[in-house]
């Protein structure tokens, strides 16, 4: 068993999560803003991959709740780790984490040990399924290009909300999958759900189920 996985993300029109140097804030709207923390609000654990804390330095809180409730449950932040450092003065480690690594880690928080065959990477249905162990049953998934890519291919991911801000980017910078789009019979046909205006911007929700 495994929880529900929800991935979720803020891009240009033409599908970048951000600029060539890094900078996204804001390729959304507050409108749309908002609306994703009362996503972070549905769920148990936000998750992120090591190179999304190193770059961004995340909370994954729930600060702008829609109801603008202050009484809200923080779901957990977990962090795909892999065996990369990671900066133990990151704000995640002040809210106990749980990472998932192919091996042991000295940083604060709860460590789950998942290697893969190669034991270099991480084995994500492991992960999950010890989330799951624990308790969480929907997990939201907010970057990065890697991670996202990878739950696509080991079939993993269940849903997804794309958040597309009012901005045309005209050229790649950080596109929302890593690896290449090889040929047309490599993608994936989805059912696309729901499409509503939030602001200025656009949510459109996705069920990747097969």
């Amino acid at each position: 068993m495994r929880p529900i996985v929800i991935m979720k993300a803020a891009m240009t029109l033409d599908g970048q999560l951000a600029a060539a140097d890094g900078t996204s804030q804001w390729i959304s709207t507050p409108e749309a803003r908002r609306d994703g923390h009362g996503l972070r609000a549905q769920v148990d654990a936000v998750m992120v991959g090591a190179g999304t804390v190193r770059a961004d330095d995340p909370r994954l809180t729930v600060r702008l709740a829609p109801d603008g409730s202050r009484d809200v449950k923080q779901p957990v932040p977990v962090i795909v780790a892999g065996r990369g450092g990671l900066p133990p003065e990151t704000q995640l480690f002040r809210r106990d984490p749980v990472l998932i690594s192919p091996t042991g880690l000295d940083l604060p928080g709860r460590v789950i040990i998942a290697p893969d065959s190669s034991g270099e990477r991480v084995d994500l249905t492991v992960g999950l399924s010890e989330l799951y162990a624990t308790g969480i049953r929907r997990v939201l998934v907010e970057g990065g290009a890697r991670l996202f890519r990878s739950l696509l291919d080991a079939g993993l991911a269940d849903r997804a909300v794309l958040y597309y801000g009012p901005v045309l980017a005209g050229g790649v910078g950080a596109p929302m999958f890593g690896g290449r789009w090889e040929t047309l019979a490599d993608g994936r046909s989805v059912q696309i759900g729901a499409v509503s205006r939030l602001g200025r911007s656009i949510r459109l929700d996705i069920d990747l189920a097969r």
